[in-house]
């Protein structure tokens, strides 16, 4: 852990299973939790930890766990565009045309559920169902290959796309009656989250060389700026009011940033059982930092707690290296054949449940398929099934890209 760099393969060339396995369980996970959580009568460790609590669920590293794969697909992306010789002014305009997108559909996704029904111009299935149709429209990875006519084609419904995102901002509504509004970001959502960590995460990587002891550093002063801002300093300045209110998006970078950590440490030069194990110490200070955090506001997902990163980023430390050797070093690897689909294809696994209920509606399975044992089981199996179908769409060329 004392090289000033690191050298990593283009992904070309260095495919790292285990990368592509974790981030198909994860995206398998985000999707079974979100229908867990309208199912009632099951244990509470199958939820999330409640507003004001200090405490966390496995259900609560789900989040994390992506802005973490995220971070740890960063390296690898970054040396693959290096190697395609793309120029620095192509790369922030990719990395901020990317940044946007999040943002743009964390905002719509968010305002979905914030709409007023009986008030907007338009039902509430139909404009979200039109929402998601719009963002396979936009994002969809076209060919690159074909004729004249086929690249207007796909122009074309990138623009039909942009078109309906134009016509469902002015058709939408929210608020009460008398104080009605338009789409405003009440918050980012899960999406939008995700965008900032990942443009913060790039730009600290990028100002670190992408050198180790650099990024390193980096992480320690965020977590000591963190800590500070979390720590109730008295009469901050206007600026330090204002990143006071933003360290939430600072304590998601954090966990990027570990996932950045975590690639670095696995690409290093050195034997496999000195990555693993490099990883897992990694994954140990993180924990032992995220107990010495707890009194800076306990454990809370949604207070995004420096303890509550810390133990999440931790968790995946911990998790990533049991996968790393099954799947590269021993090469058992059939088991994770069914997160394929999510891990190559991860924002149509995403958005695929809420645009079957803005089709079906929320009352589309029976009361009895949606308490305790039966609704666990609903809930499993409607995964499984957003997964074959995000399989079979990929065939036929349904991929989003951000």
């Amino acid at each position: 852990m004392n090289e000033t760099t690191v050298k990593i393969a283009p992904v070309s060339t260095q495919r790292i299973l285990s990368v592509d396995i974790f981030r198909g369980l994860t995206i398998f996970m985000m999707v079974f939790v979100n229908e867990l959580a309208g199912v009632a009568d099951i244990p509470a460790w199958m939820k999330h930890v409640p507003a004001g609590a200090d405490g966390m669920t496995f259900v609560d590293v789900v989040f994390p766990a992506f802005l973490f794969i995220v971070g740890m697909a960063i390296p690898f992306a970054v040396e693959n565009r290096e190697a395609r010789g793309q120029g620095r002014a192509a790369f922030w305009q990719h990395v901020l045309t990317r940044t946007l997108g999040l943002l743009v559909l964390g905002v719509y996704m968010v305002n979905s559920a914030e709409m007023n029904r009986e008030a907007s111009l338009i039902p509430h299935g139909w404009w979200a169902a039109s929402l998601y149709v719009a963002a396979i429209l936009i994002w969809n990875r076209y060919p690159k290959t074909g004729g004249v006519r086929e690249k207007r084609l796909f122009t074309g419904l990138q623009i039909a796309g942009a078109i309906i995102l134009a016509a469902l901002y002015f058709l939408y509504r929210k608020g009460e009656e008398g104080q009605l509004t338009g789409m405003t970001p009440s918050w980012w959502g899960i999406l939008g989250l995700i965008g900032w960590a990942y443009l913060l995460s790039m730009i600290f990587y990028m100002a670190s060389r992408k050198t180790l002891p650099a990024l390193l550093g980096i992480f320690a002063a965020l977590l000591a700026l963190i800590l500070g801002l979390r720590g109730g300093i008295p009469a901050l300045p206007a600026f330090g009011q204002w990143l006071q209110g933003q360290s939430g998006h600072l304590v998601h970078t954090l966990i990027t940033l570990s996932g950045i950590i975590c690639s670095l440490l696995l690409v290093k030069s050195g034997q496999p059982n000195a990555r693993i194990r490099n990883i897992l110490l990694f994954g140990v200070l993180l924990g032992v930092a995220g107990y010495l955090a707890r009194p800076f506001g306990g454990i809370s997902k949604i207070a995004a707690t420096p303890a509550w990163a810390l133990y999440s980023a931790a968790a995946c430390c911990l998790i990533f290296p049991a996968i790393y050797w099954l799947a590269d070093l021993k090469g058992v690897k059939s088991w994770a054949n069914f997160l394929k689909p999510a891990g190559e294809n991860p924002l149509l696994a995403y958005i695929l449940p809420p645009l079957f209920y803005a089709i079906a509606g929320f009352s589309f399975f029976p009361a009895v398929l949606s308490r305790g044992v039966p609704g666990m089981l609903r809930a499993l199996a409607f995964t499984l099934i957003i997964l074959w179908v995000t399989k079979w769409l990929t065939k036929r060329g349904i991929r989003l890209h951000l």
